[in-house]
């Protein structure tokens, strides 16, 4: 039976490591030994604790079978490295959940650890300021199997199982070649790809193929610089309820702005015989959401509908594409390129589609970085932060 949180918590092993997104994603770096250490005290989390345990781990389950003066050497040094282990990881809100903009805080992994050599034991306790991330979870979490984590060998594979195991339903995630950087903490050791490749990313694939998140990468470029990793793995399925979710941007749109399901059959047949593209439904929506700004407008959904239907706005749409698409007269300095409608949306505005959604019951349960990956991501869009610093999401 377990004891208060400042007594010595049972040492059963649960076979279920669940951690938040947040902390998955969060900026620090172990080595292996600590990576297994603190795989160890993960495992001795129960799914109804309200407060982190103290744990004792045998070295043994460490360091393996051996018992030399230089394993509990080894044991105590990592020990004293991994006490001071710190993480950047982002705040989540009141109700746990992660934002749009989020800050970021540093925190102690730790709220203390101990070797006790005549014991053959480390114990150790999660700093309380983690427990949003641990404990009593209800979204925004990933789940993996002991079993499978148990079969790789280096920190750096158990870090990238879990990047791809929060995407294990979609079969795919494009990381910044910079972001995973950061989040294994190799930024400077690293700054080649061709070492980061060979050191990291395929040692990596050959250690996870030996579970069930295998992968296969391609490389995308910008001129001669390798900029993305989009890895590639069987996707897992959900077990959730089918529901009637969007599966492109355009339908997410509609979606949030009050069109029912069942009316984005007709305006997808619309689409397929070619009355007009995408960029039409995109203009349709802003221009509808300017005229009830203006007052123009009261009822938004019917307004948008009418407008897809009978198409009145089309000739608006096609001449502001053509002057979208018009040469414009040389500048001085660098120019940005001109992006049409239907090309991009903020960050912030695809949230806000996401939390209508959720709040409307209109999609499945899924988070905010999984909606994101299925919907606009698989169709092609593309994170980027422009000269103001505002996140897009750009579609070439």
């Amino acid at each position: 039976m377990k004891q208060d949180a400042l007594g010595k918590g049972d040492s059963a092993v649960h076979p279920l490591i669940v951690q938040h997104n947040a902390l998955i994603n969060a900026r620090f770096e172990l080595n292996t030994t600590e990576s297994r250490l603190f795989l160890a005290l993960l495992t001795r989390i129960g799914r109804d604790d309200t407060q982190f345990q103290v744990c004792q781990i045998p070295v043994r389950e460490l360091m393996g079978h051996s018992s030399s003066n230089s394993t509990y050497d080894l044991v105590r040094k990592t020990l004293k490295h991994f006490a001071s282990r710190t993480l950047l990881i982002e705040k989540l809100d009141t109700s746990a959940r992660r934002q749009s903009k989020p800050d970021f805080s540093i925190l102690p992994l730790l709220a203390f650890a101990e070797y006790k050599h005549r014991e053959g034991v480390v114990e150790a306790r999660f700093n309380d300021l983690l427990m949003p991330y641990l404990l009593q979870l209800r979204e925004n979490f990933t789940k993996a199997q002991l079993t499978e984590l148990l079969k790789l060998k280096s920190s750096n594979a158990y870090r990238i199982y879990l990047l791809l195991r929060e995407y294990a339903a979609f079969g795919k995630r494009v990381m910044a070649v910079a972001e995973l950087k950061s989040i294994l903490g190799v930024e400077e050791e690293y700054d080649r790809f061709t070492n980061f490749k060979a050191r990291i990313l395929d040692r990596a694939q050959a250690e996870l193929a030996q579970t069930d998140m295998a992968f296969t990468y391609e490389l995308e470029k910008q001129g001669r610089t390798i900029t993305h990793i989009c890895f590639l793995f069987k996707p897992t399925g959900s077990a959730l309820p089918v529901l009637a979710v969007p599966e492109a941007g355009w339908e997410a749109t509609l979606l949030e702005a009050g069109i029912a399901a069942k009316s984005i059959a007709g305006i997808k047949t619309q689409l397929a015989t070619g009355y007009y593209d995408e960029g039409y439904v995109y203009f349709v929506v802003a221009y509808v959401r300017r005229q009830a700004a203006a007052g123009k407008v009261k009822k938004v959904g019917g307004a948008i509908y009418k407008a897809l239907v009978e198409g009145y706005l089309l000739e608006d749409y096609r001449r502001q594409v053509r002057k979208d698409q018009a040469p414009e007269p040389p500048k001085r300095g660098p120019v940005a390129p001109v992006l049409s409608l239907q090309e991009r949306h903020t960050l912030d505005d695809v949230h806000a589609m996401y939390e209508t959604m959720r709040q409307r019951h209109l999609i499945a349960e899924e988070t905010f970085e999984e909606n994101l990956a299925r919907v606009w991501l698989a169709a092609g869009f593309r994170q980027e932060t422009d000269a103001q610093g505002i996140p897009w999401l750009i579609k070439p």
